[in-house]
């Protein structure tokens, strides 16, 4: 199995400062970074309720980071890292010295703004890009849906924090992939449709979004081994052994949500699971699509895929953030973020990778470490790669990116499955529709190979 130039003084101050360090304010950072990332990782675990043994931490010297860039020496590859201290969102980007025995080129901005500030910025761009699809979303009984579409001042809070985030002086339009580590809910932005050099970033390069930066480093040796050369190329080559389909429940009504049907979803899956061909398969689909089932032997998949809907609650997303499944008597119709985590304290996933195309399955509760959401919650459980959905889109258009995305699965190439979603999406731009509302919504949670 191979598997921010000022804004009105009232609204923010930014300031930023880009350089190339000494070797000693390279180490000194490295350092300061790696202390900060372990305290916001621990964090994160401790509110998720797993056990701190459960995070892989190990020590780090100055050349870990080098050792990583040069993993992927065919490719210009940037490590990108957002942190959020005292009011001041602070982005670090790690790039490949002109051999190993170097600590990476350090470049850095710093930009004070104030945490709501943020967080606003971050809602508006996504309600830029998914209010058109509110039709599609589950909906609470007896409310009303707010059309976001009509707010005022989203494409200016898109433009402001694309300054922010991807800042000229950083020239990330040298890189051929950012490995971006986020905080707060920076990840669950569309990325690929923010702008480099005006160019859309998935026109210029591909991304993903890594937990931590320990894991990162701790998949360098095993990375090496996934790589085959042929012909002075890296490829990784995928091969299914056991799969789990879960598509188009029997939506449970008893719920405080409804849930429109998802008839793309069937048609989806059965082309997945054509095309990706494993040796044995379990497809769950209506009646059959129960939590019991669900959770039966699913340890001993190594691709899982779910076609059903999601939920996301900021406020109790370890009990209230969940994947709907089909009623049953004696068990609840959905898997929750809680219970997807503790899948761990009984086996651990084995799972390459878990595909969530779900609406809003990347999004979740803001927190220092990260978004607590579902996408998190396999990786911790085990999976090595997650692919999540930011909003909800039409469940055809979602079935066509995902035929794309395992059309280039199935041939080996680099960077797999990062580079795959990249070059799904850039032919659904080409071949289908443009417009970024439509393919920008997925994102791959996991370190690339």
């Amino acid at each position: 199995m191979k598997k921010f130039k000022f804004f009105t003084l009232l609204v923010f101050i930014s300031f930023s400062s880009t350089f190339s360090q000494s070797k000693d304010s390279i180490s000194i950072k490295i350092k300061s970074l790696i202390k900060q990332q372990e305290r916001k990782s621990r964090a994160l675990y401790n509110y998720r309720g797993a056990p701190q043994s459960w995070l892989k931490t190990i020590d780090v010297d100055d050349k870990s980071i080098t050792e990583v860039l040069f993993n992927y020496d065919f490719k210009k590859v940037g490590i990108l890292v957002y942190s959020f201290e005292n009011g001041i969102l602070e982005t670090t980007l790690f790039s490949k010295p002109n051999n190993r025995n170097e600590l990476p080129i350090l470049n850095e901005t710093n930009s004070k703004i104030n945490i709501e500030k943020l967080n606003n910025y971050i809602a508006d761009v996504n309600y830029l890009f998914s209010s058109n699809f509110l039709n599609r979303a589950p909906k609470k009984r007896g409310t009303i849906t707010k059309d976001y579409s009509k707010k005022k001042g989203l494409k200016e809070s898109f433009k402001k924090l694309n300054k922010l985030l991807f800042p000229k002086k950083l020239n990330l339009h040298n890189f051929e992939h950012l490995i971006i580590i986020s905080t707060l809910n920076i990840a669950t932005l569309p990325f690929s449709a923010f702008k480099v050099n005006d160019e859309y970033l998935v026109d210029k390069m591909s991304y993903s979004i890594a937990p931590n930066i320990f894991e990162l480093i701790l998949s360098n040796n095993k990375n090496r081994i996934k790589h085959t050369s042929e012909s002075g190329t890296r490829k990784v080559e995928y091969f299914w052994e056991n799969a789990l389909f879960v598509s188009n429940p029997k939506y449970p009504d008893n719920l405080e949500w409804s849930f429109p049907d998802l008839p793309g979803a069937e048609e989806e899956v059965n082309y997945t699971l054509k095309k990706s061909n494993p040796l044995k398969f379990n497809h769950l689909n209506g009646v059959n699509a129960t939590k019991t089932n669900v959770l039966k032997d699913i340890c001993n998949y190594d691709l899982i895929y779910f076609a059903t809907h999601g939920i996301t609650d900021s406020k109790n997303p370890m009990d209230k953030s969940y994947l709907v499944l089909t009623n049953e008597s004696k068990q609840k119709p959905y898997i929750t973020l809680r219970e997807i985590m503790n899948i761990r304290k009984k086996c651990e996933l084995k799972a390459d990778l878990v595909v969530l195309s779900a609406c809003q399955t990347g999004l979740g509760k803001a927190h220092e470490g990260g978004t607590i959401g579902l996408a998190r919650a396999f990786q911790i459980a085990g999976a090595n790669h997650v692919l999540m959905s930011l909003w909800n889109i039409d469940d055809k258009e979602t079935a066509t990116l995902m035929k794309f995305f395992f059309d280039e699965l199935s041939i080996g190439k680099e960077m797999m499955p990062h580079a795959a979603l990249r070059n799904a999406i850039l032919k659904y731009k080409k071949e289908v529709n443009d417009d970024p509302k439509y393919w920008a919504a997925f994102s791959i949670f996991g370190v690339p190979y």
